[in-house]
């Protein structure tokens, strides 16, 4: 059987939660106070990883679909696996349309969308391939990277000279109702989806510190998320960050210190690559896991070639435009569909202490 450290958790967590959402101003729609926006999402991401940890506490040494299959027994359990597997495979191909997309519009103009997402796809199921252990290995080398350059961006533009700090002021100018509303889609995106570690979880060596790990990783995406946030918005102002497509890179390209520190954007491509990457393959591997755990399937192989090409096919017929992926991805799932899953291990967890409870007596 698999097993993975505590670090090879860490790293495998932090990547997954950053993943692309450094690129983006989480929360503008507060305007200058999203920074609070994704304080607040923080605080209560800790309480849903909190319940998360709990469900898979009581079942150590198994992924969501044994607990659940445990829990529901056989025939309310499949179909909810079944979905869950959807949601994990959903969340997968929007990852993986916008890594594809963005790496083609900005960086390989001329190369076609399908030659960067099959390269993509390719590499996954090569890693997929090589098991679990190897791609928390690898987790476990690139991570410092991506801490390396986001700190580095980060430093650089605090003495770029372009930074403003009035542009974050006043705070709560319009009180808190629009910092609340912008709350809710950011506890789910992206604390949320850490969810899908319940596929992974069960095969850290040492289960006591799996929750520490997951808390710990909520609490630096938090500062990491807010520091994002209060860069973007000090160096672009709020409004032409909630206009920019990839903020980020407007703030790379708005770096320039004495003429010589310069032509930034190879930063943001390293971050978008590997962020984007380890985010649609730990959500990619999740669905493989459930439906190959569903159907009892020792060989992931075939159901992962399979998986494979139907993300590509799904990817690049359902996401019209770049513009549609955004509004799929910040309109809709982030309100509905990752509220829904993210939300369903609370009644797990009450289930749980419900059967507990039963037998006790």
């Amino acid at each position: 059987m698999e097993q993975i450290t505590k670090s090879q958790l860490f790293s495998l967590m932090l990547l997954y939660e950053i993943g692309s959402t450094t690129l983006f101003a989480l929360g503008i729609g507060a305007k200058q106070d999203a920074w609070i926006v994704v304080l607040i999402a923080a605080f209560i991401g800790l309480g849903l990883v909190w319940v998360y940890t709990e469900v898979q506490k009581q079942y150590p040494d198994k992924n969501l679909a044994e607990i659940l299959h445990t829990l529901l027994g056989k025939w309310l359990s499949v179909p909810l696996i079944l979905l869950y597997a959807l949601y994990f495979f959903s969340s997968s191909s929007f990852n993986y349309f916008e890594f594809g997309e963005i790496i083609r519009t900005t960086f390989l103009i001329n190369t076609p969308q399908l030659v960067v997402l099959g390269v993509f796809l390719f590499t996954m199921i090569y890693m997929i391939a090589l098991g679990f252990e190897v791609i928390a290995r690898t987790g476990e080398i690139v991570m410092p990277i991506l801490l390396i350059f986001l700190v580095t961006i980060y430093f650089l533009a605090s003495f770029s000279g372009v930074l403003d700090i009035q542009e974050i002021s006043p705070v709560l100018e319009n009180g808190i109702k629009p910092v609340l509303k912008e709350v809710y889609p950011v506890v789910n995106f992206p604390f949320g989806e850490s969810v899908v570690f319940l596929m992974y979880w069960h095969i850290v060596k040492k289960k006591e510190v799996v929750r520490k790990t997951a808390l710990l990783v909520v609490c630096m995406t938090g500062v990491i998320l807010v520091l994002s946030d209060l860069i973007m918005i000090t160096i672009l102002g709020p409004e032409l960050t909630a206009k920019s497509e990839i903020p980020l890179l407007r703030v790379l390209f708005n770096i320039n210190i004495a003429d010589i520190i310069t032509n930034l954007d190879i930063m943001g491509v390293i971050i978008i690559f590997i962020g984007g990457f380890y985010k649609t393959l730990l959500n990619f591997y999740g669905a493989v896991l459930a439906v190959s755990t569903l159907f009892r399937m020792k060989n992931k192989r075939w159901i992962t070639i399979i998986m494979g090409i139907g993300l590509i096919v799904y990817s690049t017929t359902y996401y019209e435009s770049i513009s549609f992926h955004r509004w799929v991805g910040f309109e809709f799932n982030a309100t509905y569909i990752h509220g829904i899953f993210s939300s369903m291990p609370i009644l797990f967890l009450l289930m749980i202490w419900v059967k507990n409870k039963t037998k006790n007596l």
